[in-house]
Protein backbone atom coordinates (compact mmCIF):
# COMPACT_ATOMS: atom_id res chain seq x y z
CA UNK A 1 0.00 0.00 0.00
CA UNK A 2 1.57 3.30 -1.10
CA UNK A 3 1.10 6.35 1.09
CA UNK A 4 0.93 10.01 0.18
CA UNK A 5 4.23 11.52 1.26
CA UNK A 6 2.32 14.27 3.09
CA UNK A 7 1.06 13.18 6.53
CA UNK A 8 1.97 10.17 8.72
CA UNK A 9 -0.19 7.04 8.48
CA UNK A 10 -2.24 7.10 10.60
CA UNK A 11 -2.16 10.91 10.84
CA UNK A 12 -1.69 12.69 14.13
CA UNK A 13 -4.24 15.30 13.05
CA UNK A 14 -5.73 16.28 9.73
CA UNK A 15 -5.33 13.85 6.82
CA UNK A 16 -8.40 12.12 5.43
CA UNK A 17 -6.68 9.84 2.91
CA UNK A 18 -3.98 8.90 5.40
CA UNK A 19 -6.60 8.06 8.01
CA UNK A 20 -8.47 5.86 5.55
CA UNK A 21 -5.27 4.05 4.51
CA UNK A 22 -4.33 3.43 8.13
CA UNK A 23 -7.74 1.98 9.00
CA UNK A 24 -7.84 -0.08 5.80
CA UNK A 25 -4.43 -1.58 6.60
CA UNK A 26 -5.59 -2.52 10.10
CA UNK A 27 -8.70 -4.22 8.75
CA UNK A 28 -6.77 -6.11 6.04
CA UNK A 29 -4.41 -7.44 8.70
CA UNK A 30 -7.35 -8.40 10.88
CA UNK A 31 -8.66 -10.41 7.93
CA UNK A 32 -5.36 -12.32 7.74
CA UNK A 33 -3.45 -10.40 5.07
CA UNK A 34 0.08 -9.02 5.34
CA UNK A 35 0.24 -5.28 4.66
CA UNK A 36 3.25 -2.98 4.24
CA UNK A 37 2.67 0.76 3.94
CA UNK A 38 5.36 2.54 1.95
CA UNK A 39 5.37 6.09 3.27
CA UNK A 40 7.82 8.89 4.04
CA UNK A 41 5.72 11.73 5.47
CA UNK A 42 6.62 15.30 4.65
CA UNK A 43 5.52 18.51 6.33
CA UNK A 44 1.80 18.47 5.61
CA UNK A 45 2.11 20.24 2.25
CA UNK A 46 0.63 18.92 -0.98
CA UNK A 47 3.95 19.43 -2.77
CA UNK A 48 5.56 16.89 -0.41
CA UNK A 49 3.90 14.18 -2.50
CA UNK A 50 6.19 15.03 -5.44
CA UNK A 51 9.37 14.51 -3.43
CA UNK A 52 8.02 11.23 -2.05
CA UNK A 53 6.92 9.98 -5.47
CA UNK A 54 10.29 10.76 -7.06
CA UNK A 55 12.09 8.14 -4.97
CA UNK A 56 9.23 5.67 -4.85
CA UNK A 57 10.49 3.09 -7.43
CA UNK A 58 13.68 2.67 -5.41
CA UNK A 59 11.73 2.17 -2.18
CA UNK A 60 9.52 -0.44 -3.79
CA UNK A 61 12.53 -2.52 -4.82
CA UNK A 62 13.16 -3.08 -1.11
CA UNK A 63 9.63 -4.32 -0.34
CA UNK A 64 8.35 -7.63 -1.76
CA UNK A 65 4.67 -7.55 -2.58
CA UNK A 66 1.90 -9.28 -4.51
CA UNK A 67 -0.43 -6.28 -4.86
CA UNK A 68 0.42 -2.59 -5.15
CA UNK A 69 -2.33 -0.09 -4.28
CA UNK A 70 -1.98 3.69 -4.73
CA UNK A 71 -4.37 6.42 -3.64
CA UNK A 72 -2.97 9.76 -4.82
CA UNK A 73 -2.44 11.09 -8.36
CA UNK A 74 1.23 12.11 -8.24
CA UNK A 75 2.13 8.67 -6.87
CA UNK A 76 0.01 6.96 -9.53
CA UNK A 77 1.65 8.93 -12.34
CA UNK A 78 5.14 8.14 -10.99
CA UNK A 79 4.31 4.43 -10.92
CA UNK A 80 2.97 4.62 -14.46
CA UNK A 81 6.10 6.38 -15.73
CA UNK A 82 8.20 3.63 -14.15
CA UNK A 83 6.05 0.92 -15.73
CA UNK A 84 5.01 -0.45 -12.32
CA UNK A 85 1.47 -1.94 -12.34
CA UNK A 86 -0.88 -0.65 -9.65
CA UNK A 87 -4.47 -0.55 -8.45
CA UNK A 88 -5.75 2.94 -7.80
CA UNK A 89 -8.43 4.48 -5.58
CA UNK A 90 -9.48 7.98 -6.60
CA UNK A 91 -10.14 10.34 -3.69
CA UNK A 92 -9.97 13.55 -5.73
CA UNK A 93 -12.52 16.34 -5.55
CA UNK A 94 -11.19 17.54 -8.93
CA UNK A 95 -13.76 15.39 -10.73
CA UNK A 96 -16.27 18.02 -9.60
CA UNK A 97 -14.26 21.08 -8.51
CA UNK A 98 -11.58 22.74 -10.64
CA UNK A 99 -10.93 26.36 -9.71
CA UNK A 100 -7.58 27.75 -10.71
CA UNK A 101 -4.49 26.40 -12.41
CA UNK A 102 -3.36 24.10 -9.60
CA UNK A 103 -6.70 22.31 -9.45
CA UNK A 104 -6.83 21.91 -13.23
CA UNK A 105 -3.33 20.41 -13.01
CA UNK A 106 -4.59 18.04 -10.30
CA UNK A 107 -7.48 17.01 -12.54
CA UNK A 108 -5.07 16.26 -15.40
CA UNK A 109 -2.95 14.09 -13.09
CA UNK A 110 -6.02 12.35 -11.72
CA UNK A 111 -7.28 11.36 -15.17
CA UNK A 112 -3.88 9.98 -16.15
CA UNK A 113 -3.60 8.08 -12.87
CA UNK A 114 -6.95 6.43 -13.58
CA UNK A 115 -6.14 5.75 -17.22
CA UNK A 116 -2.87 3.91 -16.54
CA UNK A 117 -4.08 1.78 -13.62
CA UNK A 118 -4.86 -1.92 -13.75
CA UNK A 119 -8.12 -1.04 -12.01
CA UNK A 120 -9.47 2.13 -10.42
CA UNK A 121 -11.83 1.97 -7.46
CA UNK A 122 -14.53 4.64 -7.39
CA UNK A 123 -15.86 5.39 -3.92
CA UNK A 124 -19.35 6.23 -5.20
CA UNK A 125 -21.49 5.84 -8.31
CA UNK A 126 -21.24 9.59 -8.86
CA UNK A 127 -17.45 9.37 -9.09
CA UNK A 128 -17.62 6.36 -11.39
CA UNK A 129 -19.91 8.30 -13.71
CA UNK A 130 -17.58 11.32 -13.65
CA UNK A 131 -14.61 9.11 -14.45
CA UNK A 132 -16.43 7.60 -17.40
CA UNK A 133 -17.39 10.99 -18.78
CA UNK A 134 -13.84 12.26 -18.47
CA UNK A 135 -11.97 9.24 -19.73
CA UNK A 136 -14.36 7.67 -22.23
CA UNK A 137 -12.86 4.61 -23.95
CA UNK A 138 -9.57 4.87 -22.02
CA UNK A 139 -11.15 3.95 -18.69
CA UNK A 140 -9.47 0.91 -17.09
CA UNK A 141 -11.22 -2.39 -17.72
CA UNK A 142 -12.03 -2.77 -14.03
CA UNK A 143 -13.55 0.15 -12.13
CA UNK A 144 -15.59 -1.25 -9.25
CA UNK A 145 -17.51 0.97 -6.83
CA UNK A 146 -16.27 0.28 -3.29
CA UNK A 147 -16.73 2.82 -0.48
CA UNK A 148 -14.36 3.45 2.37
CA UNK A 149 -15.32 1.89 5.68
CA UNK A 150 -15.94 3.18 9.18
CA UNK A 151 -14.86 1.75 12.53
CA UNK A 152 -18.17 0.65 14.02
CA UNK A 153 -16.59 -0.13 17.38
CA UNK A 154 -15.03 3.29 17.93
CA UNK A 155 -17.94 5.38 16.63
CA UNK A 156 -21.11 4.68 18.57
CA UNK A 157 -24.03 6.76 19.90
CA UNK A 158 -23.98 8.35 23.35
CA UNK A 159 -27.63 9.33 23.73
CA UNK A 160 -27.32 10.13 27.43
CA UNK A 161 -25.11 13.16 26.73
CA UNK A 162 -27.19 14.72 23.95
CA UNK A 163 -28.92 18.01 24.68
CA UNK A 164 -31.37 18.01 21.77
CA UNK A 165 -30.07 21.18 20.12
CA UNK A 166 -26.33 20.99 19.46
CA UNK A 167 -24.97 20.60 15.93
CA UNK A 168 -21.44 19.67 14.95
CA UNK A 169 -19.43 20.31 11.79
CA UNK A 170 -16.14 18.55 11.03
CA UNK A 171 -13.70 19.48 8.29
CA UNK A 172 -11.15 21.98 7.09
CA UNK A 173 -12.16 25.60 7.60
CA UNK A 174 -12.18 26.73 3.97
CA UNK A 175 -14.76 28.43 1.72
CA UNK A 176 -15.70 25.36 -0.33
CA UNK A 177 -17.03 23.74 2.83
CA UNK A 178 -19.59 26.58 3.18
CA UNK A 179 -19.60 26.54 6.97
CA UNK A 180 -21.25 29.96 7.00
CA UNK A 181 -24.43 28.25 5.77
CA UNK A 182 -24.32 25.72 8.60
CA UNK A 183 -23.75 28.49 11.16
CA UNK A 184 -26.63 30.56 9.76
CA UNK A 185 -29.00 27.57 9.82
CA UNK A 186 -28.07 26.73 13.42
CA UNK A 187 -28.63 30.33 14.51
CA UNK A 188 -32.03 30.55 12.83
CA UNK A 189 -33.13 27.23 14.37
CA UNK A 190 -31.92 28.20 17.84
CA UNK A 191 -29.18 25.55 17.93
CA UNK A 192 -25.56 25.83 19.05
CA UNK A 193 -22.93 24.93 16.45
CA UNK A 194 -19.33 23.78 16.93
CA UNK A 195 -16.85 23.31 14.10
CA UNK A 196 -13.85 20.98 14.46
CA UNK A 197 -11.11 21.14 11.86
CA UNK A 198 -7.86 22.83 10.87
CA UNK A 199 -7.84 26.43 9.66
CA UNK A 200 -7.24 26.09 5.93
CA UNK A 201 -8.07 29.72 5.14
CA UNK A 202 -7.35 32.28 7.86
CA UNK A 203 -9.38 35.05 6.22
CA UNK A 204 -12.41 32.79 5.91
CA UNK A 205 -12.07 31.68 9.54
CA UNK A 206 -11.99 35.35 10.58
CA UNK A 207 -15.16 36.00 8.57
CA UNK A 208 -16.87 33.12 10.37
CA UNK A 209 -15.85 34.48 13.77
CA UNK A 210 -17.08 37.96 12.90
CA UNK A 211 -20.30 36.90 11.16
CA UNK A 212 -22.46 37.05 14.26
CA UNK A 213 -23.65 33.48 13.73
CA UNK A 214 -22.14 32.24 17.01
CA UNK A 215 -20.03 29.41 15.63
CA UNK A 216 -17.50 27.81 18.00
CA UNK A 217 -14.26 27.11 16.11
CA UNK A 218 -12.53 24.23 17.88
CA UNK A 219 -9.56 23.83 15.55
CA UNK A 220 -8.16 20.34 15.12
CA UNK A 221 -9.21 17.97 17.87
CA UNK A 222 -7.69 14.68 18.97
CA UNK A 223 -9.28 11.47 17.74
CA UNK A 224 -10.66 10.66 21.18
CA UNK A 225 -12.25 14.10 21.36
CA UNK A 226 -13.76 13.73 17.89
CA UNK A 227 -15.29 10.38 18.85
CA UNK A 228 -16.75 11.94 22.00
CA UNK A 229 -18.17 14.97 20.22
CA UNK A 230 -19.76 12.91 17.46
CA UNK A 231 -21.27 10.47 19.95
CA UNK A 232 -22.99 13.31 21.85
CA UNK A 233 -23.97 15.52 18.89
CA UNK A 234 -27.64 15.90 17.92
CA UNK A 235 -26.91 16.54 14.24
CA UNK A 236 -24.00 16.79 11.82
CA UNK A 237 -24.12 19.78 9.47
CA UNK A 238 -22.19 19.27 6.23
CA UNK A 239 -23.12 21.83 3.52
CA UNK A 240 -19.92 21.43 1.48
CA UNK A 241 -20.03 22.44 -2.18
CA UNK A 242 -17.96 19.43 -3.22
CA UNK A 243 -17.30 16.03 -1.66
CA UNK A 244 -16.10 12.59 -2.70
CA UNK A 245 -17.00 10.29 0.20
CA UNK A 246 -16.47 12.25 3.43
CA UNK A 247 -15.36 9.99 6.24
CA UNK A 248 -16.98 12.24 8.83
CA UNK A 249 -20.43 11.55 7.37
CA UNK A 250 -19.84 7.82 7.79
CA UNK A 251 -18.54 8.43 11.32
CA UNK A 252 -21.65 10.45 12.14
CA UNK A 253 -23.93 7.72 10.82
CA UNK A 254 -22.05 5.13 12.89
CA UNK A 255 -22.47 7.44 15.89
CA UNK A 256 -26.21 7.51 15.31
CA UNK A 257 -26.18 11.19 14.34
CA UNK A 258 -28.63 12.51 11.72
CA UNK A 259 -26.77 14.19 8.85
CA UNK A 260 -27.96 17.42 7.23
CA UNK A 261 -26.17 18.77 4.18
CA UNK A 262 -26.16 19.71 0.52
CA UNK A 263 -26.43 17.73 -2.70
CA UNK A 264 -22.82 16.36 -2.77
CA UNK A 265 -23.69 13.99 0.10
CA UNK A 266 -27.23 13.16 -1.03
CA UNK A 267 -26.32 9.55 -1.91
CA UNK A 268 -25.26 8.97 1.72
CA UNK A 269 -28.45 10.30 3.35
CA UNK A 270 -31.92 8.77 3.27
CA UNK A 271 -34.37 11.69 3.59
CA UNK A 272 -36.43 11.57 6.76
CA UNK A 273 -34.63 8.42 7.95
CA UNK A 274 -30.95 9.29 8.43
CA UNK A 275 -31.09 13.03 7.70
CA UNK A 276 -31.93 15.55 4.96
CA UNK A 277 -30.09 17.26 2.13
CA UNK A 278 -30.95 20.36 0.13
CA UNK A 279 -32.08 19.71 -3.43
CA UNK A 280 -29.59 19.75 -6.30
CA UNK A 281 -28.97 23.28 -7.55
CA UNK A 282 -30.18 24.93 -4.34
CA UNK A 283 -28.72 28.38 -3.69
CA UNK A 284 -27.26 29.51 -0.38
CA UNK A 285 -30.55 30.74 1.07
CA UNK A 286 -32.31 27.51 0.14
CA UNK A 287 -29.57 25.41 1.73
CA UNK A 288 -29.80 27.43 4.94
CA UNK A 289 -33.57 26.97 4.94
CA UNK A 290 -33.30 23.20 4.36
CA UNK A 291 -30.76 22.76 7.15
CA UNK A 292 -32.73 24.98 9.52
CA UNK A 293 -35.99 23.15 8.83
CA UNK A 294 -34.30 19.84 9.59
CA UNK A 295 -32.84 21.11 12.84
CA UNK A 296 -36.21 22.46 13.97
CA UNK A 297 -37.91 19.13 13.25
CA UNK A 298 -35.29 17.23 15.24
CA UNK A 299 -35.72 19.59 18.21
CA UNK A 300 -39.53 19.59 18.08
CA UNK A 301 -39.96 15.84 17.53
CA UNK A 302 -37.78 13.88 19.99
CA UNK A 303 -39.29 10.56 18.85
CA UNK A 304 -38.28 11.33 15.27
CA UNK A 305 -34.76 12.23 16.41
CA UNK A 306 -34.46 8.90 18.22
CA UNK A 307 -35.72 6.93 15.20
CA UNK A 308 -33.31 8.74 12.90
CA UNK A 309 -30.43 8.05 15.27
CA UNK A 310 -31.18 4.33 15.19
CA UNK A 311 -31.60 4.38 11.41
CA UNK A 312 -28.28 6.19 10.95
CA UNK A 313 -26.46 3.55 12.98
CA UNK A 314 -28.15 0.72 11.07
CA UNK A 315 -27.24 2.34 7.75
CA UNK A 316 -23.58 2.53 8.74
CA UNK A 317 -23.58 -1.11 9.78
CA UNK A 318 -25.19 -2.26 6.54
CA UNK A 319 -23.30 -0.15 3.99
CA UNK A 320 -19.97 0.87 5.48
CA UNK A 321 -18.65 -1.81 7.81
CA UNK A 322 -14.99 -2.57 7.11
CA UNK A 323 -15.63 -6.32 6.79
CA UNK A 324 -17.57 -5.97 3.55
CA UNK A 325 -15.21 -3.25 2.24
CA UNK A 326 -12.18 -5.51 2.77
CA UNK A 327 -13.92 -8.49 1.16
CA UNK A 328 -14.65 -6.53 -2.00
CA UNK A 329 -11.09 -5.21 -2.25
CA UNK A 330 -9.61 -8.67 -1.79
CA UNK A 331 -11.87 -10.08 -4.53
CA UNK A 332 -10.48 -7.44 -6.92
CA UNK A 333 -6.88 -8.18 -5.90
CA UNK A 334 -7.39 -11.91 -6.42
CA UNK A 335 -8.85 -11.40 -9.88
CA UNK A 336 -5.81 -9.38 -10.94
CA UNK A 337 -3.41 -11.86 -9.35
CA UNK A 338 -4.97 -14.74 -11.25
CA UNK A 339 -4.27 -12.80 -14.44
CA UNK A 340 -0.65 -12.16 -13.42
CA UNK A 341 -1.30 -8.44 -13.82
CA UNK A 342 1.18 -7.26 -11.17
CA UNK A 343 4.08 -9.27 -12.57
CA UNK A 344 4.10 -7.58 -15.98
CA UNK A 345 5.85 -4.28 -16.51
CA UNK A 346 3.59 -1.80 -18.25
CA UNK A 347 4.25 0.93 -20.74
CA UNK A 348 2.58 4.22 -20.01
CA UNK A 349 -0.16 5.17 -22.46
CA UNK A 350 0.62 7.96 -24.92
Amino acid sequence: MVGTGVHPIPPTGYGGVERTLGEFAVELRRAGHHVDIVQRPGHGRSRDEYRFALGLPGQLREVPYDVLHASTPVVANRLAWAGIPYVYTTHSRHWFWRHGLSERWGYWLERRGVRDSLATIALTERIDSAMGSARGPTMPRLHPIIPIGVDLERFQPDLAHRTGNHALGVGVVAPFKRWELAAAAAREAGWSFSLAGPIGDAAYARQLRESGTDVELLGEVADTELVRRLASADALLHPSAVEILPGVVLQALASGVPVLGADPIASLVTPGETGWTARAGADAAQIVRALGDGLRRLAQEPALAQRMSASARAEAEERFGWDSVVTRHVALYEELLREGAFSRRRRRSA
